[in-house]
């Protein structure tokens, strides 16, 4: 079977025939789409950057996703903890953590801005917090994680939150 194009291919690739560079890709399909070829990725990781202790609590509480690993020129990490995206489009949102120390009740819950993308995981079993979906988002959309509770006590490790901006269609 043929090689399956992945997220960061470029947007000039030709699929059919398994072009594999891209200045052939951009000479012979995209002539008139050099604006096309010559975008950058947008991607932003962030990481919490160590162990989150979440307190006794029934307000859901913003997880500190503020360290970065990788950040392009389209993204911005929000003070509060996330992503910003900077430009409309189809995004990979992704979320993983371990939870340490369980809590009795509560959950993870990914958002973009006050709009719910889904949960994460409870906090109520040790284990790992996971969620992955394809969204549309718009310029401007805070993603972030929320804890929500009540919540009597939890220990996550180092959790990650990713935001990709799928490539367009250039055909």
């Amino acid at each position: 079977m043929g090689r399956r194009p992945n997220l960061f291919d470029d947007c000039c690739f030709e699929r059919e025939h398994r072009i594999r560079h891209e200045e052939e890709c951009c000479e012979h399909e995209c002539e008139e789409k050099e604006e096309c070829c010559e975008e950058e990725e947008c991607v932003g990781v962030v990481t919490s950057g160590s162990l989150l202790t979440l307190a006794v609590t029934s307000t859901p509480i913003p997880l500190p996703l503020t360290s970065p690993i990788l950040v392009t020129d389209c993204v911005r990490v929000a003070p509060t903890g996330g992503i910003i995206v900077e430009e409309d489009g189809d995004y990979l949102v992704e979320f993983t953590a371990s939870i340490l120390v369980a809590s009795a009740t509560g959950g993870l819950s990914v958002y973009a801005d006050s709009k719910f993308l889904g949960n994460a995981g409870s906090l109520s079993a040790v284990g790992l917090a996971n969620f992955a979906e394809i969204v549309h988002l718009c310029k401007g959309d805070l993603v972030q994680v929320v804890a929500n509770g009540p919540i009597a006590a939890g220990v996550l490790g180092q959790g990650t939150l990713t935001v990709a901006k799928l490539d367009e269609d250039c055909d």
